[in-house]
Protein backbone atom coordinates (compact mmCIF):
# COMPACT_ATOMS: atom_id res chain seq x y z
CA UNK A 1 0.00 0.00 0.00
CA UNK A 2 1.39 3.39 -1.00
CA UNK A 3 2.14 5.63 1.97
CA UNK A 4 0.15 8.87 2.05
CA UNK A 5 1.90 12.20 2.50
CA UNK A 6 0.63 15.73 3.10
CA UNK A 7 1.62 16.68 -0.43
CA UNK A 8 2.12 14.72 -3.63
CA UNK A 9 4.91 14.82 -6.20
CA UNK A 10 2.52 16.60 -8.57
CA UNK A 11 2.10 19.43 -6.05
CA UNK A 12 5.83 20.17 -5.74
CA UNK A 13 6.32 23.79 -6.96
CA UNK A 14 9.26 23.19 -9.27
CA UNK A 15 9.16 26.77 -10.54
CA UNK A 16 9.67 28.08 -6.99
CA UNK A 17 12.48 25.62 -6.38
CA UNK A 18 14.24 26.77 -9.55
CA UNK A 19 13.76 30.38 -8.50
CA UNK A 20 15.56 29.48 -5.27
CA UNK A 21 18.38 28.03 -7.37
CA UNK A 22 17.51 24.34 -6.96
CA UNK A 23 17.55 21.99 -9.93
CA UNK A 24 14.12 20.31 -10.17
CA UNK A 25 15.85 16.96 -10.74
CA UNK A 26 17.02 16.93 -7.11
CA UNK A 27 13.66 15.34 -6.22
CA UNK A 28 14.48 12.28 -8.32
CA UNK A 29 17.79 11.88 -6.45
CA UNK A 30 16.17 11.76 -3.02
CA UNK A 31 16.12 8.50 -1.11
CA UNK A 32 12.59 7.16 -0.34
CA UNK A 33 12.56 8.22 3.32
CA UNK A 34 14.01 11.63 2.50
CA UNK A 35 11.36 12.19 -0.18
CA UNK A 36 8.58 10.98 2.14
CA UNK A 37 9.68 13.44 4.83
CA UNK A 38 9.97 16.26 2.28
CA UNK A 39 6.42 15.66 0.99
CA UNK A 40 5.22 15.67 4.60
CA UNK A 41 6.53 19.22 5.06
CA UNK A 42 9.59 18.40 7.17
CA UNK A 43 12.93 20.16 6.75
CA UNK A 44 15.29 18.38 4.39
CA UNK A 45 17.97 16.31 6.08
CA UNK A 46 20.63 17.68 3.72
CA UNK A 47 21.80 21.22 3.11
CA UNK A 48 21.27 22.57 -0.41
CA UNK A 49 22.91 25.59 -2.01
CA UNK A 50 20.26 28.26 -2.67
CA UNK A 51 20.06 31.80 -4.01
CA UNK A 52 19.98 34.59 -1.45
CA UNK A 53 20.04 38.37 -1.63
CA UNK A 54 22.14 39.87 1.16
CA UNK A 55 22.82 43.63 1.36
CA UNK A 56 21.57 44.03 -2.22
CA UNK A 57 24.03 41.43 -3.48
CA UNK A 58 23.28 37.96 -4.84
CA UNK A 59 24.85 35.06 -2.99
CA UNK A 60 24.71 31.27 -2.94
CA UNK A 61 24.34 29.93 0.60
CA UNK A 62 23.72 26.49 2.23
CA UNK A 63 20.21 25.94 3.60
CA UNK A 64 17.63 23.29 4.35
CA UNK A 65 14.42 23.24 2.33
CA UNK A 66 10.84 22.60 3.35
CA UNK A 67 7.50 22.44 1.56
CA UNK A 68 4.50 24.13 3.14
CA UNK A 69 0.87 23.82 2.11
CA UNK A 70 -0.88 27.19 2.38
CA UNK A 71 -4.50 27.78 3.35
CA UNK A 72 -5.48 28.40 -0.29
CA UNK A 73 -4.15 24.93 -1.20
CA UNK A 74 -0.98 26.16 -2.92
CA UNK A 75 2.44 24.81 -1.94
CA UNK A 76 5.32 27.13 -1.12
CA UNK A 77 9.04 26.56 -0.57
CA UNK A 78 10.55 27.58 2.76
CA UNK A 79 14.30 28.13 3.03
CA UNK A 80 16.14 27.57 6.33
CA UNK A 81 19.69 28.99 6.12
CA UNK A 82 22.40 28.52 8.72
CA UNK A 83 21.91 30.97 11.58
CA UNK A 84 23.97 32.28 14.45
CA UNK A 85 23.27 30.10 17.49
CA UNK A 86 21.09 32.18 19.79
CA UNK A 87 18.09 31.38 21.99
CA UNK A 88 15.39 34.08 22.02
CA UNK A 89 13.70 35.14 25.25
CA UNK A 90 10.33 34.03 23.88
CA UNK A 91 9.32 31.43 21.30
CA UNK A 92 5.79 30.53 20.15
CA UNK A 93 4.29 32.07 23.26
CA UNK A 94 6.73 30.44 25.70
CA UNK A 95 9.20 32.49 27.76
CA UNK A 96 12.43 30.58 28.36
CA UNK A 97 13.98 30.35 31.79
CA UNK A 98 17.78 30.55 32.20
CA UNK A 99 17.86 26.81 32.84
CA UNK A 100 15.88 26.05 29.66
CA UNK A 101 18.23 28.24 27.60
CA UNK A 102 21.23 26.45 29.10
CA UNK A 103 19.75 23.04 28.26
CA UNK A 104 19.16 24.05 24.64
CA UNK A 105 22.65 25.51 24.24
CA UNK A 106 24.46 22.65 25.97
CA UNK A 107 22.41 19.60 24.94
CA UNK A 108 20.67 20.91 21.80
CA UNK A 109 17.46 19.59 23.43
CA UNK A 110 15.14 21.27 25.91
CA UNK A 111 14.92 18.08 27.97
CA UNK A 112 11.20 18.33 28.64
CA UNK A 113 7.94 18.91 26.80
CA UNK A 114 6.40 22.37 26.77
CA UNK A 115 3.16 23.97 25.64
CA UNK A 116 3.58 26.19 22.58
CA UNK A 117 1.09 28.31 20.63
CA UNK A 118 0.96 27.96 16.83
CA UNK A 119 0.12 30.69 14.32
CA UNK A 120 -3.59 29.90 14.59
CA UNK A 121 -3.54 30.38 18.35
CA UNK A 122 -3.90 26.70 19.19
CA UNK A 123 -1.89 25.37 22.14
CA UNK A 124 -0.23 21.95 21.97
CA UNK A 125 2.58 20.08 23.69
CA UNK A 126 5.91 19.99 21.86
CA UNK A 127 9.46 18.72 22.05
CA UNK A 128 12.03 21.40 21.22
CA UNK A 129 15.56 20.97 19.84
CA UNK A 130 18.22 22.89 17.94
CA UNK A 131 18.98 21.75 14.40
CA UNK A 132 22.74 20.94 14.47
CA UNK A 133 23.17 22.00 10.83
CA UNK A 134 21.27 25.32 10.80
CA UNK A 135 21.17 26.28 14.53
CA UNK A 136 17.40 26.77 14.26
CA UNK A 137 14.93 25.99 17.01
CA UNK A 138 12.80 23.07 15.79
CA UNK A 139 9.47 22.23 17.46
CA UNK A 140 7.87 18.79 17.17
CA UNK A 141 4.40 17.91 18.43
CA UNK A 142 4.59 15.22 21.08
CA UNK A 143 1.87 13.23 19.31
CA UNK A 144 4.24 12.76 16.36
CA UNK A 145 6.60 10.59 18.43
CA UNK A 146 5.66 7.16 19.71
CA UNK A 147 8.15 5.60 22.11
CA UNK A 148 8.62 1.93 21.15
CA UNK A 149 8.53 -1.00 23.55
CA UNK A 150 12.01 -2.11 22.45
CA UNK A 151 15.12 -0.25 21.29
CA UNK A 152 18.07 -2.14 19.82
CA UNK A 153 16.80 -5.41 21.25
CA UNK A 154 16.29 -4.11 24.79
CA UNK A 155 12.79 -3.91 26.30
CA UNK A 156 12.14 -0.54 27.91
CA UNK A 157 10.52 -0.36 31.33
CA UNK A 158 7.31 1.62 31.80
CA UNK A 159 9.32 4.26 33.67
CA UNK A 160 11.88 4.56 30.85
CA UNK A 161 9.10 4.96 28.28
CA UNK A 162 7.39 7.63 30.39
CA UNK A 163 10.68 9.51 30.85
CA UNK A 164 11.44 9.42 27.11
CA UNK A 165 7.90 10.54 26.26
CA UNK A 166 8.36 13.48 28.64
CA UNK A 167 11.50 14.55 26.76
CA UNK A 168 13.96 13.52 29.48
CA UNK A 169 17.30 11.73 29.09
CA UNK A 170 17.23 7.99 29.78
CA UNK A 171 20.21 5.64 30.05
CA UNK A 172 19.51 2.21 28.55
CA UNK A 173 21.85 -0.74 29.06
CA UNK A 174 22.20 -4.01 27.21
CA UNK A 175 21.36 -2.78 23.72
CA UNK A 176 22.72 -4.75 20.77
CA UNK A 177 24.71 -2.93 18.12
CA UNK A 178 26.74 -3.95 15.09
CA UNK A 179 28.45 -7.33 15.23
CA UNK A 180 26.08 -8.26 18.06
CA UNK A 181 28.11 -6.20 20.52
CA UNK A 182 26.32 -4.94 23.62
CA UNK A 183 26.37 -1.26 24.49
CA UNK A 184 24.75 1.32 26.73
CA UNK A 185 23.73 4.84 25.72
CA UNK A 186 21.76 7.88 26.80
CA UNK A 187 18.54 8.27 24.82
CA UNK A 188 16.38 11.35 24.29
CA UNK A 189 13.73 12.51 21.83
CA UNK A 190 15.34 14.80 19.24
CA UNK A 191 12.80 17.14 17.64
CA UNK A 192 15.22 18.19 14.90
CA UNK A 193 15.61 14.64 13.56
CA UNK A 194 12.09 13.56 14.64
CA UNK A 195 13.39 10.42 16.34
CA UNK A 196 14.97 9.15 19.54
CA UNK A 197 18.62 10.18 19.52
CA UNK A 198 21.58 8.33 21.05
CA UNK A 199 24.51 9.88 22.93
CA UNK A 200 27.16 9.04 25.56
CA UNK A 201 27.84 5.56 24.17
CA UNK A 202 29.56 2.98 26.35
CA UNK A 203 30.66 -0.43 25.10
CA UNK A 204 29.62 -3.21 27.45
CA UNK A 205 31.75 -6.28 28.13
CA UNK A 206 30.42 -9.62 26.90
CA UNK A 207 29.07 -12.13 29.41
CA UNK A 208 32.19 -14.25 28.91
CA UNK A 209 34.41 -11.24 29.57
CA UNK A 210 32.37 -10.32 32.65
CA UNK A 211 32.69 -13.86 34.01
CA UNK A 212 36.42 -13.92 33.33
CA UNK A 213 36.77 -10.61 35.12
CA UNK A 214 34.87 -11.99 38.13
CA UNK A 215 37.14 -15.04 38.25
CA UNK A 216 40.22 -12.83 38.02
CA UNK A 217 38.90 -10.66 40.85
CA UNK A 218 38.31 -13.75 43.02
CA UNK A 219 41.85 -15.02 42.33
CA UNK A 220 43.33 -11.64 43.24
CA UNK A 221 41.32 -11.58 46.48
CA UNK A 222 42.57 -15.09 47.44
CA UNK A 223 46.18 -14.14 46.77
CA UNK A 224 45.85 -11.05 49.00
CA UNK A 225 44.32 -13.12 51.84
CA UNK A 226 47.01 -15.84 51.69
Amino acid sequence: MEQKTRMTIDEVPYDKLEKAGIDRNFISRMEPKELNDFLNGFRSEKLYTVNARINDEEHRIPAKLRLQKEEDGSVSVKVHPIQRLSIPDEYMGHTFSKQEKASLLNDKNLGQTIELTNKKGAKENYYLSIDPKTNELVPLKTKQIQVPDKIKGTTLSAEQKDQLAAGHKVTVNGMTGKNEKKFAATLQVDAASRKIGFSEFKQEASEAAKQANKEETKKSAKLKVS
